[in-house]
């Protein structure tokens, strides 16, 4: 199968690196021309779970024109640059297949323009790390949920992805995976983030833990549906897989990026606030995080 990959970041270079070594012809197109020739010239490098290494072959260029139309389109750059990609998305065939995979819930409004393409969405749960413009940190092994859009939309065989260390999962409902993904990183990217702690502190550190526990009570009454997607054991599960891993959060603080508090947080609070819900402890954290932002710690 031919894929574009939309962004180079930790994402994306770990799925290119899966789907190369599928022998699929992955084209990314990436932000910068000096990350698409290194990507040209030395492929990817995946660091795997256990320090081995496997380098592969892709093509790169910043040029939307230079990409396959008759493939699928794996949409893998933060919710707050989606914007920048508006017209060059809407300039492809309505035959192309979309393929989003964003943080938050916030992307879902936004993406119903395309719906005359068959889209589909994903959530990742892997720890993953950029080291730098070609080589990417497997740092945990988890599961991507991927569900058409629109229901009745003819799935994709996304299982030609799949491998022993890059498990597919196909779903129906779209809203129910992002939803859980959604809750899963509130519960977690916000506080490691103000304490800058990795995921593992959140289990061992008693106050951090009482913390992420409220989180989750709280958005547990305002999103009953939850209870079939997702439990305060699986948050906790996912915490330890991913022990000695800083949260996608953490790592945009740490290296002075934008955080994606407002697709995650600020999209539920906004949901909760439709259902008549308070979510006082989340709100808290949430502003925490703007704080940060707004302070100048950011540099993009």
């Amino acid at each position: 199968m031919k894929v574009v990959i939309v962004g180079a970041g930790a994402i994306g270079l770990l799925i290119g690196s899966y789907a190369s070594e599928q022998k699929h012809e992955v084209t990314y197109i990436t932000r910068t021309t000096k990350q698409a020739e290194i990507l040209n010239k030395e492929g990817i490098t995946r660091i795997q779970p256990d320090g081995g290494t496997l380098k592969t072959k892709v093509f790169a260029s910043t040029e939307f024109n230079q990409a396959p139309t008759d493939a699928l389109w794996i949409i893998a750059v933060k919710y707050h640059h989606l914007s920048t990609l508006q017209v060059e998305l809407n300039s492809l065939p309505e035959t192309t297949a979309l393929l989003f995979i964003q943080n938050g819930i916030a992307h879902l409004q936004w993406i119903d323009q395309f719906k005359h393409h068959p889209i589909y969405i994903a959530t990742i749960e892997h720890g993953a790390m950029k080291k730098d413009s070609t080589t990417v940190v497997h740092k945990g092994i988890g599961v991507t949920k991927i569900a058409p859009y629109i229901k009745n939309t003819s799935q994709l065989d996304f299982t030609i992805f799949q491998s022993d260390s890059f498990q597919i999962e196909l779903a129906e409902d779209a809203y129910g995976i992002v939803l859980r993904k959604a809750i899963l990183n509130a519960c977690i990217n916000p506080i490691t983030a103000i304490l800058q702690i990795k995921n593992g502190d959140l289990l061992s550190n008693t106050h951090a833990f009482e913390l992420m526990k409220t989180v989750f009570s709280e958005l547990e009454n305002a999103f009953p549906e939850i209870s079939n997607l997702l439990s305060f054991e699986e948050v906790k599960a996912l915490c330890f897989k991913t022990s000695k891993n800083n949260s996608s959060m953490l790592q945009d603080r740490l290296n002075r990026r934008t955080t994606e508090i407002e697709p995650i947080v600020g999209a539920l609070l906004q949901l909760a606030v439709g259902r008549k819900k308070d979510l006082p402890v989340l709100r808290t954290l949430y502003h925490f995080v703007l704080a940060f932002d707004e302070k100048g710690e950011v540099h993009e």
